[in-house]
């Protein structure tokens, strides 16, 4: 009796080996969580128009965006929509001169201020400020983050927001999961190039835009 091995089951290999590979995730994401002694995990649903549901992108994805902003201590980095404020403790361990995390949610920033409470190693101060993104202040501000925290029509008065406050200076920022109506928002805003794009390991589209001076 022979066997025959085809290609039949490429696609259930690959279907398996993306289950695998999710679940896995989660767990280094609940371990990296125990290790750095904050709680980031778990989603929770929008609270108005306009904005997206939290979730959390994997700490492997997140520490690749932070290693291709090319942080340093001139720089304050701001992460908009920062939610539990992952990304908040991550960045505030380098060195930087601050981290600001901007959440409209009550509930979340108090969650993300509890961690910045119980981070171990934080290195930089940080903060959160619950308030709406459209209206901060981002005169201060060299490096941005975002995780899809809003639709489109909202990430257009961000971004108007966002030139007002830094007019003439130089600033770069990361967009993760980036949908085509959020890119069409982008290339609408002729201040700002992209200069790199990529698919993460959970084949989340990130982008990176760049000012210009």
């Amino acid at each position: 009796m022979e066997l025959h091995i085809g290609t039949g089951y490429d696609g259930n290999t690959r279907t398996v080996a993306m289950i695998v590979g999710h679940f896995a995730r989660r767990i280094e994401n609940h371990l990296q969580d125990l290790w750095l002694n904050i709680s980031t995990n778990g989603t929770a649903q929008a609270e108005s128009a306009g904005h997206v549901h939290y979730a959390t992108v994997s700490y492997t994805c997140t520490q690749s965006v932070l290693s291709k902003l090319d942080l340093s201590d001139k720089d304050t980095f701001v992460d908009v929509g920062c939610g539990k404020g992952r990304v908040v403790c991550l960045a505030a361990k380098q060195k930087v001169a601050e981290v600001i995390g901007i959440e409209y949610s009550p509930n979340l920033a108090s969650i993300a201020e509890r961690n910045i409470g119980s981070l171990k190693g934080r290195r930089s101060p940080a903060r959160i400020l619950c308030q709406p993104a459209e209206t901060s202040d981002y005169s201060d501000a060299t490096v941005l983050y975002f995780f899809n925290p809003f639709e489109a029509s909202l990430l257009d008065l961000v971004l108007c927001k966002i030139q007002a406050d830094t007019l003439g200076r130089p600033m770069r920022m990361a967009f993760v999961m980036e949908s085509e109506k959020q890119r069409d928002v982008f290339c609408c805003h002729s201040w700002l190039t992209c200069y790199d794009r990529y698919k993460d390991e959970d084949m989340h589209s990130v982008a990176f835009y760049r000012s210009h001076c």
